[in-house]
C-alpha cells in the first residue's frame, strides 16, 4: 500500500504493508532512531511522536492511519524554540532525562503546552500516565511545565 503523509515538515510517500506499525516504519525506512521500540503496547511512551500536534505512542498506530497526517519526531522538534523553552525549564527544575525517555517526555510536554495555556496538575499527570522512567518525577515536570506556560503567557501579553 502506498501511504503519503508529512514527516518532520516534509511530504513523504512510502510503499509498505498497511498494518505495519508507525514506529517500525519511522525507524527502518526513515532512520529516525529517537522512536524507540520497547513495549509495543503503549506502556513506556519511548516511541512517542506528535501526530497533528498530539503526543501519541507510535508503536500502536498502524501506518495506514497516518495517511494525509502530520508527524513530527524528536529529531525535528529538538531544533525548535519550543524545545529550547521546555528543556531550559526542565534544567531549572533539576530534571536530567535519560536517552530512553527523553523524546517521549519532551514531546508530551510540548503537547501539553500547546493544548493548555495554564495546565492543572491533573492535566499534566494524566498526560504522563504512560511515561514510566526512573529519571523523572511528575512533581518536577509539573513545575517545569507551569514555568513554560507562565513564560509564554507573559510573552503573549507583551505583544
Amino acid at each position: 500500500m502506498r501511504i503519503r503523509f508529512n514527516l518532520n515538515n516534509q511530504a513523504v510517500e512510502i510503499e509498505t504493508d498497511a498494518d505495519e506499525r508507525l514506529s517500525d516504519v519511522l525507524r527502518r525506512d526513515f532512520g529516525l532512531l529517537s522512536v524507540k521500540k520497547s513495549c509495543m503496547q503503549e506502556t513506556y511512551n519511548s516511541c512517542t511522536v506528535l501526530l497533528n500536534d498530539h503526543a501519541v505512542p507510535s508503536c500502536i498506530i498502524p501506518i495506514f492511519a497516518v495517511s494525509g497526517q502530520n508527524i513530527i519526531t524528536f529529531e525535528a522538534f529538538s531544533t525548535t524554540q519550543e524545545y529550547k523553552d521546555i528543556t531550559t525549564a526542565f534544567e531549572k527544575e533539576g530534571i536530567t532525562l535519560c536517552g530512553f525517555c527523553s523524546a517521549g517526555t519532551l514531546l508530551t510536554a510540548h503537547s501539553i503546552v500547546q493544548k493548555h495555556w495554564n495546565p492543572t496538575d491533573e492535566q499534566i499527570r494524566d498526560a504522563y500516565i504512560g511515561t514510566v522512567c526512573r529519571c523523572t518525577d511528575i512533581v518536577s515536570i509539573t513545575a517545569a511545565l507551569k514555568q513554560v506556560c507562565r513564560s509564554r503567557r507573559s510573552k503573549r501579553h507583551e505583544k
